[in-house]
């Protein structure tokens, strides 16, 4: 029992392994693409990797913030294979590998929407901030949402986009000066453990922003799970019917 055990652990570790280097392989090309290089002399600033940790002790990891011109996007890059099918409202989200095989992932606009919700925090509320997920592979097809594109589409989303600001240098530097401030080194571990906490949390029906219970109810678009905090926090978990 013992032994079979230690091999059931082996493996998890050996899998987790895997997607943590699939992932840095897919942020290391959207890294690439965000390269001034590439894009031609485009001003912006760069900050990857960001980790923040809010005041309920929960770290929240942001693969690229691109400071521009034109806006600030919170970038989440995913690098699975295969086809990819979901819905914004969907909770889970699903990879269907070439051979059938099929696996479920969190949904990725949720998860970017509570990066740019922190973010914002980091910021004073005073910057308007744009999600942005990437999937590396250019599989993103199947998925009819604007926010979510290609990596092949990420030079013209971002230079095309239209958000109503225009950000001088000194602003550029302020706004990455203060995000790189707020950065905290967590090891992957301990970020980790932290992710599988707030899950608990929410599975249990607890704010994950707040820690605050939340309680059922109906909404013009349906029933969904809001925080008893209300209006003071505004979180919602909805309930997927699809």
């Amino acid at each position: 029992m013992k032994l079979f055990e230690s091999i059931k652990k082996i493996k998890k570790a050996v899998s987790q392994k895997k997607v943590e280097r699939a992932g840095r392989q897919g942020e290391n090309k959207v890294d690439s693409k965000l390269n001034p290089i590439l894009f031609g002399k485009v001003s912006h600033r760069q900050v990857n990797n960001v980790t923040l940790v809010d005041d309920n002790g929960y770290s929240h990891q942001i693969d690229h913030v691109e400071i521009r011109r034109n806006g600030i996007f919170c970038i989440e890059t995913k690098n699975y294979k295969g086809w990819i099918f979901g819905y914004e409202n969907q909770e889970m989200w699903t990879q269907t590998l070439y051979n059938g095989e099929k696996h479920q992932f969190r949904n990725p606009v949720k998860q970017n929407n509570s990066h740019v919700y922190h973010l914002n925090k980091v910021l004073g509320g005073k910057y308007k901030i744009f999600s942005v997920i990437v999937f590396a592979q250019n599989n993103a097809d199947k998925i009819d949402i604007p926010n979510v594109i290609n990596l092949n589409e990420l030079k013209s989303y971002l230079a095309n986009f239209h958000s109503g600001v225009a950000y001088s240098e000194f602003e550029m530097d302020m706004i990455q000066a203060k995000i790189m401030a707020a950065n905290k080194r967590l090891s992957n571990d301990e970020h980790v453990e932290n992710i599988k906490n707030q899950q608990r949390n929410l599975d249990n029906n607890i704010c994950p922003r707040c820690k605050s219970r939340l309680v059922f109810k109906e909404g013009k678009y349906g029933p969904f799970w809001g925080c008893s905090s209300y209006p003071k926090c505004k979180f919602i978990k909805k309930i997927d019917t699809n």
